[in-house]
């Protein structure tokens, strides 16, 4: 078990948030969300309960904004909970879901400063809509999303000004039969016994350019293509399966690269009675083919927590590698082998990809030198939660920045593959000088508006710039423009 760090700082109250932001030490609390959670909000005091009383569940307007430059914009009703956003220059789409109004797709436009909806509502059909996969559009005119149980909506519009047509299409399931109440699109993990497992959609779209556009479902991959020269469909690529360990089950949840370089994560997860077993799988298609460059064989003896030493390493694929140094003593390189899904997933250079392990730490892989997989621990700091590892959300990079996203909070680290590569531990700016820690030091980008910390999950950060970020989650968007 590798060491982790937590530390707070000051006390429970929102005074001492806003003061832990001014130092750029703030994070909020896990709130408990509807796939579930392992971390429960830290009890705050009355002079804060009575501040948060502010907060009754409207969309904030849109001049608010925090030390940052985190404005909070105005979403059409309260209770849009933000999956998935894909941002343009002058626009953006996101993806929700709604407790009243089912999966919506939602426009921004700088011009107007609003969101407005853009679906046809068909996706909430009877049996359809329970829950978002991804959004990715390749201009201001078109659009592609995903919603249960399995379709894919493509969108166009003549100009921006034109309404929108859609189309959907459904994706065929390839794997094995998991009986009439398995959802193969969503898969379901909790590390600890007893905790309401959390939900992840196996479900999503994503391309390089308007002619080169993926889409995944439970656990294959489908390119919309021609391959007999008549109209395009979703063909299957690649089918992640296991015919040694039949008992086994894969899931795709990202994707990432350029071009023909292009990343996958996803799981490979065993259930038993009381829950499921989960190991990283990293998928690479390069001008060879597919390849699973990243997998492990499942041991399940932890049956009771189904994470401690789960996730042994394979054969025909890499682990993900821990560096552990001790001064005076040198270092020791040694498998990860507790268990997690690979949620979310960035490409920091040609031949390369970094992404979120099991909510809670940064993992890299790469095609250089026959090959490198590491895990790099993550220390986060909260004054408003009690300890919990499951933090972490979303990574996207911009040329030198990295970007992160967790429960009301973004973080910001550099780019930084070649530290990666080499398995490095993160941790804020001001515990690595504390400490005197040799780490890849991130900081907290505020999200305190108003004085009142975000108790809420931000589920995706990604822009076109970093000066064009978008930041989502359960009843927020935020929109950064400045430095």
């Amino acid at each position: 078990m590798r060491p982790r760090y937590m530390f707070a700082c000051g006390s429970l109250a929102i005074a001492a948030a806003a003061a832990c932001a001014t130092s750029n030490d703030e994070v909020s609390s896990p709130a408990e969300d509807d796939a579930g959670t392992d971390a429960k909000p830290a009890p705050v005091s009355d002079a804060a309960a009575v501040d948060a009383s502010v907060d009754d569940g409207t969309a904030p307007p849109a001049s608010s904004c925090s030390d940052a430059g985190w404005c909070a914009t105005p979403l059409p009703d309260f209770d849009l909970v933000l999956r998935d956003i894909w941002p343009l220059e002058k626009r953006a789409f996101a993806l929700a879901e709604s407790a009243t109004l089912g999966t919506k797709v939602l426009e921004w436009n700088d011009a107007t400063e609003k969101w407005v909806y853009i679906d046809d509502n068909s996706q909430n059909a009877f049996g359809a809509g329970q829950y978002a996969g991804k959004i990715w559009a390749p201009s201001e005119t078109e659009v592609y999303f995903t919603v249960a149980p399995s379709l894919v909506y493509h969108g166009r519009r003549t100009t921006t000004s034109s309404p929108w047509t859609w189309e959907p299409s459904r994706l065929p399931y390839t794997g094995r039969d998991g009986g009439t109440d398995h959802d193969p699109g969503l898969a379901q993990y909790s590390k600890h016994h007893g905790v309401t497992p959390r939900a992840y959609p196996a479900l999503g779209v994503w391309g390089t350019s308007p002619d080169d556009v993926y889409a995944w479902y439970a656990n294959t991959i489908f390119h919309w293509r021609s391959d007999d020269g008549g109209a395009p469909d979703w063909v299957a690529e690649y089918v992640a399966d296991d015919a040694e360990h039949l008992e086994d089950t894969f899931f795709v949840f990202a994707a990432t690269g350029s071009g023909s370089d292009v990343w996958f994560a996803g799981g490979r997860g065993r259930y038993d009675a009381t829950g499921a077993f989960a190991c990283a799988v990293v998928i690479h298609k390069s001008p060879d083919g597919y390849r699973r460059v990243v997998d492990h064989e499942i041991n399940p003896s932890d049956s009771y927590s189904h994470y401690s030493d789960t996730c042994w390493p394979k054969a025909d694929a890499m682990p993900f590698m821990q560096h552990y140094c001790i001064p005076q003593w040198g270092c020791l390189e040694f498998p990860f082998t507790n268990g997690g899904w690979l949620t979310s997933i960035t490409s920091p250079r040609p031949g390369s990809a970094a992404g979120i392990l099991n909510q809670s730490d940064i993992v890299y892989v790469g095609v250089e030198d026959g090959g490198v997989a590491t895990f790099n621990g993550f220390g986060v700091s909260s004054p408003f939660m009690t300890w919990s590892d499951q933090l972490l959300n979303s990574i996207w990079i911009h040329e030198s920045e990295t970007w992160i996203s967790g429960w009301g909070m973004v973080l910001n680290t550099d780019n930084d593959p070649d530290r990666w590569s080499s398995g490095t531990e993160f941790a804020s700016t001001t515990t690595a000088a504390e400490l005197g820690r040799d780490a890849a030091t991130y900081s907290y980008s505020t999200t305190v508006i108003h004085g009142l910390p975000i108790l809420e999950p931000i589920y995706q950060v990604r822009g076109t710039s970093n000066t064009n970020l978008w930041a989502v989650g359960a009843r927020y968007a935020l929109h950064k423009t400045t430095p």
